[in-house]
């Protein structure tokens, strides 16, 4: 007997399998699907992440750089105030958590105050919010006479 040439529909084939059926086709759209949605959402969580990673960076700069002209503040002197940045403004309001303390041979007056600090935006938003404590001083007395002023005659 002869033997079918290749290629026949009628020959079997050697591996058992002639191609993708429909429904190999199907099973491997259903996994790229649900493989390319869960990438999706994967990058989706990482740019939200670094959304709010990048906000919070912000917020503390502005915070330090809130706290960088508190350093200059006497509450003392100026309890409440604003200083303007440029694209931000701070402004505080201080009220004294102790009693001045006036002692004797002391040229200062001194106190403990409590600023509540506010940085906002031109269109009052608000980027930071803290409360800050604070010593506050004031020069009372005069030191006297000073070692030069004793020798020259």
């Amino acid at each position: 007997m002869i033997a079918p040439p290749a290629g026949r529909a009628d020959s079997p084939s050697k591996s058992g399998q002639e191609g993708f059926g429909l429904l190999e086709g199907l099973v491997a759209i259903a996994i790229l699907a649900g493989t390319t949605v869960a990438i999706f959402a994967l990058v989706g969580n990482i740019l939200s992440s670094a959304y709010r990673v990048g906000r919070s960076n912000a917020s503390a700069q502005v915070t330090v750089n809130a706290l960088e002209v508190m350093t200059l503040v006497n509450p003392m002197v100026r309890e409440t105030g604003k200083v303007d940045l440029g694209p931000y403004t701070v402004s505080w309001t201080s009220a004294a958590l102790t009693p001045v303390i006036d002692r004797a041979g002391s040229l200062y007056q001194i106190g403990l105050y409590q600023s509540d600090v506010r940085v906002e935006e031109q269109s009052d938003l608000v980027l930071a919010r803290f409360t800050l404590r604070q010593i506050g001083y004031r020069r009372v007395r005069d030191s006297g006479p000073t070692l030069g002023g004793l020798g020259a005659r």
